[in-house]
């Protein structure tokens, strides 16, 4: 007979999280069968629901149609993780860790991280749509300090950024809406990339205003603009934007591509 362990959640995170006992076990098991922790037989008796890791397994009668938004869902980890790697070892070799190493080689393995951030970028866009397509992505809100969300999302680009300047204006009469506060940062990090595209040499703003009504954001570069259209990241990064935006009540007008850069503006009900 199979021993068990009893884990105890208190109730209080539950309701926060605003799933049953059940819901809970269901995707314990869901994320423990991705991760390859337990096997189909084991994640099924955890969950108590034997279809919902059914509907994760590979057998030849998918072979017809192969949904890739589910596949991309519960597959991102192990996508991610020889990628991770690759970066891991390639700036454990830039930073001389393991060694000296000449010029050209710098040079060659600066051009392999930098690549690698990217795809790793990429592949992260492909399952955020996949999972805005498959309905997982849900709004949970709270009322939050708009203005506090905006410096705090602004500071974490200019650090992975740190070759673009950022300036920063907001001019809230209120600042505090009912929102996603993680979703919310994800809009402003999203909107500035997608702006920043096709920079090479310039700079990016971040402006927020608001009414009694609505909030209104808006992100512009100004620069030297790249040959590269980044026409794939940006049609990634509209869909995943405009997506997030609808969620909360509000749109995403059309980019406007200006002779310098682009502009995004995004408008949220209060």
């Amino acid at each position: 007979m199979m021993e068990k362990t009893i884990l105890e959640i208190p109730t209080e995170l539950l309701e926060a999280a605003k799933i049953t006992p059940q819901e809970a076990k269901r995707e314990l098991a869901i994320r423990l069968y991705q991760l390859h922790k337990l096997n189909e037989k084991q994640a099924a008796e955890l969950a108590g629901d034997p279809k919902s890791i059914e509907s994760l397994v590979w057998t030849r009668g998918h072979a017809e149609h192969f949904d890739l938004d589910n596949f991309l869902s519960w597959a991102s980890h192990d996508i991610k993780t020889p990628l991770n790697s690759i970066l891991g070892f390639s700036k454990v070799v830039l930073k001389g860790i393991d060694g000296p190493i000449n010029e050209t080689q710098h040079n060659d393995l600066t051009t392999v991280f930098t690549a690698g951030q990217r795809m790793l970028a990429l592949i992260g866009y492909l399952v955020e749509i996949a999972r805005l397509n498959n309905g997982q992505t849900q709004v949970t809100r709270e009322e939050t300090d708009l203005a506090e969300i905006l410096v705090e999302a602004a500071n974490r680009w200019k650090t992975q950024n740190p070759a673009k300047p950022l300036m920063l204006e907001t001019n809230l009469t209120n600042p505090r809406f009912n929102v996603d506060r993680a979703q919310m940062r994800q809009i402003i990090s999203h909107l500035l990339t997608f702006a920043s595209l096709r920079v090479t040499e310039g700079t990016v703003s971040l402006s927020a205003s608001d009414t009694n009504a609505e909030l209104k954001i808006r992100a512009q570069s100004f620069g030297k603009k790249s040959a590269d259209k980044f026409e794939m990241d940006s049609a990634m990064l509209d869909f995943i934007i405009t997506s997030l935006v609808k969620l909360h009540g509000g749109q995403m007008a059309d980019p406007q591509e200006m002779a310098d850069g682009w502009l995004l503006t995004v408008t949220l009900p209060r």
